[in-house]
């Protein structure tokens, strides 16, 4: 009996009850963009109206045309701007983190401890702290209201977590297939390029979603280095849409859509790579 009531429960919670709990969860973390999606459908009568509409009436594009191609919050520039400096920043990151975390996850030197430590302890500290230096430094070598200083500023924190995440991808790759790729007369980058960056394809992606994601949701670095209205980003701009006097929503809404798209997209793409090389790992192993 014990048994049999065990299993009735164990299906009910395991069957209705976990997917009515995961559809709630769902709901409850699509809600937000869900609403800010009909905003910015909304006509200006109707995000004013009294009382408030939950769904638009009439969908207009009117909204993302005039964040796009808004003189005073151009859209359009700051997009290109977060493109810009995410894809060179994913790209340079990962190339970094691969060479480093190769290097310390296959050689055995002094310090190779600490290094670790450091690169994790970087993580514990807030953005605010690199301000004063860093704007100090980008002041002096000339760089303020540059795509370098906010490449170079997202570095600092990208780097040192992707190398310590690469390192322990690394370690879990069997040292045989590169010594047997050794012996067979392919050098050490050889055997990185042939061997190993297959084998750690996923741990590759999941580095280079983090750092473009962390760039592209950058604000501190944005705000701080670029005083110009043709170099700010994505997130930047969506803070100058706040006016003293009026929030511009429907357009601040059309905004924070374009901003999701692109990580939407990459996430998206990258997703089916992490599952096929999990999968292409799993049968090489």
């Amino acid at each position: 009996m014990s048994r049999g009531r065990g299993s009735l429960a164990e299906r009910v919670l395991g069957g209705p009850v976990l997917w009515l709990g995961l559809a709630l969860l769902t709901a409850f973390a699509l809600a937000p963009f869900v609403w800010v999606f009909l905003t910015s459908l909304k006509t200006r009568t109707e995000l004013y109206a009294t009382p408030l509409q939950y769904l638009p009436r009439t969908a207009t594009v009117t909204n993302y045309v005039d964040a796009w191609t808004s003189k005073l919050t151009p859209f359009s520039r700051f997009f290109a701007n977060s493109l810009w400096v995410s894809s060179v920043t994913m790209v340079a990151t990962t190339a970094i983190s691969i060479l480093a975390g190769y290097a310390l996850a296959r050689f055995r030197f002094g310090g190779r401890q600490v290094i670790l430590l450091v690169f994790l302890a970087t993580q514990m500290f807030p953005a605010v702290l690199l301000i004063a230096p860093l704007l100090s430094q980008w002041y002096a070598l000339g760089l303020i209201d540059t795509y370098q200083a906010l490449i170079y500023s997202n570095f600092s924190f990208t780097v040192p977590f992707t190398v310590w995440m690469l390192v322990g991808y690394f370690d879990s790759i069997p040292r045989e297939l590169e010594e047997s790729a050794l012996i067979d007369g392919c050098g050490r980058f050889a055997a990185l390029l042939r061997v190993v960056l297959p084998l750690a394809a996923p741990g590759i992606a999941a580095t280079a979603i983090f750092a473009f994601v962390t760039s592209w949701s950058e604000l501190l670095f944005a705000i701080t280095f670029t005083s110009q209205t043709e170099m700010r980003t994505l997130s930047a701009g969506l803070l100058f849409m706040v006016g003293q006097y009026e929030i511009q929503w429907g357009q601040l809404s059309a905004g924070v859509m374009i901003s999701t798209v692109p990580v939407a997209i990459l996430f998206t793409y990258l997703q089916r790579h992490l599952i096929r090389g999990l999968s292409a790992g799993a049968l090489k192993g």
